[in-house]
């Protein structure tokens, strides 16, 4: 499964936001670009998109900058995916009656179960875990 670069690039945002988590003491934008090698424009599209979907705010001002409106461990992969894609994790639409032969209702019904599973996996998968999984990479990488 290969996912749209916006997706990607708000997943990486919302890593380095879990990656400095302290409540609501902000990240500065361009500390979540450089890090993350993502660009400026590109990034403050999608930090507004995460913001309406609640998972980030902001501050003004020179000390300003973005935050996770929750702790990483209530923030999901899917909810990221959503907020920035909700096309990504839509179940199939059920063929109508007498529309579809028996082999088009075969695929949707596999489609269907591919997608839920997807959701639901998706779903499971917070960035408490995410962090953790990064920082424990690190530690076995330098060692």
């Amino acid at each position: 499964m290969r996912l749209p670069a916006d997706v990607e690039y708000a997943y990486k945002a919302v890593v380095e936001l879990s990656l400095r988590y302290n409540g609501d003491n902000p990240v500065q934008l361009s500390t979540i670009s450089d890090s993350q090698g993502i660009p400026k424009k590109f990034l403050i599209q999608l930090l507004l998109r995460l913001k309406n979907a609640s998972i980030v705010n902001s501050t003004r001002g020179s000390q300003g900058g973005y935050y996770l409106t929750r702790p990483p461990s209530r923030i999901s992969l899917a909810d990221v995916v959503k907020a920035i894609d909700d096309t990504i994790l839509n179940i199939p639409k059920k063929a109508k009656p007498g529309k579809a032969n028996d082999s088009e209702r075969v695929l949707l019904n596999i489609l269907t179960g591919i997608s839920e599973d997807a959701a639901r996996r998706l779903e499971t998968i917070t960035f408490d875990k995410l962090t953790a999984q990064i920082k424990n990479e690190q530690l076995t990488y330098y060692i």
